[in-house]
């Protein structure tokens, strides 16, 4: 399940990172028009955001049996000083929980404390991608500064929307705002992730290393990938909610972001140094154990000839790798 979460948590970070805008087909909404002159002048430091993440892959091993993952999560963030505290995990549990503070990232790993006597917390340095302000992670991609104001990502693609309208007044988070429905261009989604897929097939398939939808030979084709935007803006400009969509081939990954406020108190705390160990002697530890299970899973494998041996030898290297360091959530 916690593979699953990480496996979500970077297609979460695709979907936003990719959405690349196009050139419009026609004038925008009215309404739209001048919510985005207020958009621009928004300027926040802080924020706090809930969002919640859903993928159906459609016809899992061809048994026409959806498979549906939904992820939901929290958090805040400030860049000034930059502090970051996420959690998130499927079904509501919290699998994953990250903190940044300055220069230093925390990640809450269960199975550290099992490998180093009860110090889950990884403490790390900052990666380049998680000094990004008020978006470490990808989860917030819409709010990266700019002449466009901090909102400047979602202003520029809703200007470069292949189409757009205005679906009216509604309430979201207790707010009164408007929706406006936006189709972008799918090619940049649908890029990256055939790029991570060993074979033809159904894109959100492979990052879950599952088979095509239907099974070999069976595929038919469906409609061409869609690629939409739910923008939900409150009257002084602020994008209450956002909402990505991805589909293709049967499958369909949602996205949705609800920024709660801006501009309010971030207190990020570390967690106790009792409870942390450094990342560089966790990933020490780690391969001294791969090592000695790799001896004793070849061992095993002595008695066995031909294919079957060879069979065992590969399932051994599987099986004794060191976990990844990658997959956080920040």
């Amino acid at each position: 399940m916690r593979a699953s979460a990480i496996t979500l948590l970077a297609l979460t970070a695709a979907l936003w990172c990719e959405a690349a805008p196009a050139r419009a087909a026609g004038p925008l909404p009215p309404d739209l028009v001048m919510l985005e002159q207020r958009m621009a002048q928004l300027q926040a430091n802080s924020e706090r955001f809930s969002f919640g993440a859903e993928v159906s892959l459609g016809g899992l091993f061809g048994q026409g049996v959806p498979l549906v993952l939904l992820l939901t999560g929290a958090g805040e963030a400030s860049d000034s000083p930059p502090q970051v505290r996420v959690e998130a995990g499927l079904l509501g549990l919290p699998q994953e929980q990250a903190r940044l503070i300055g220069n230093t990232s925390y990640r809450y790993r269960p199975e550290a404390g099992e490998i180093d006597g009860g110090r889950p917390w990884v403490r790390g340095p900052v990666t380049s991608q998680q000094a990004q302000g008020l978006d470490p992670g990808g989860i917030l991609e819409s709010d990266q500064a700019g002449r466009q104001g901090t909102f400047s990502k979602l202003v520029e693609e809703l200007g470069g929307a292949l189409s757009i309208e205005e679906s009216g007044l509604t309430t979201v988070d207790d707010q009164r705002v408007i929706e406006f429905d936006a189709a972008l261009d799918p090619t940049p989604v649908l890029r990256q992730l055939e790029s991570h897929a060993p074979n033809a097939g159904n894109p959100l398939n492979s990052p879950f290393q599952l088979p095509s939808v239907g099974g070999p030979g069976s595929r038919t084709p469906g409609p061409p990938p869609k690629l939409e935007l739910e923008a939900f803006i409150a009257p002084n400009g602020l994008p209450v909610r956002l909402r990505v969509s991805f589909s293709a081939e049967g499958s369909m990954i949602a996205v949705r972001v609800d920024t709660l406020a801006i501009n309010v108190p971030v207190r990020v705390t570390p967690p106790p140094a009792r409870q942390t160990i450094d990342e560089a002697r966790l990933q020490r530890i780690e391969r001294r154990r791969a090592a000695r299970a790799l001896r004793r899973a070849l061992r095993a494998c002595r008695h066995l000839h031909g294919k079957r041996a060879s069979a065992c030898r590969r399932l051994a290297h599987l099986r004794s790798r060191p976990p990844s360091t990658e997959g956080s959530l920040i």
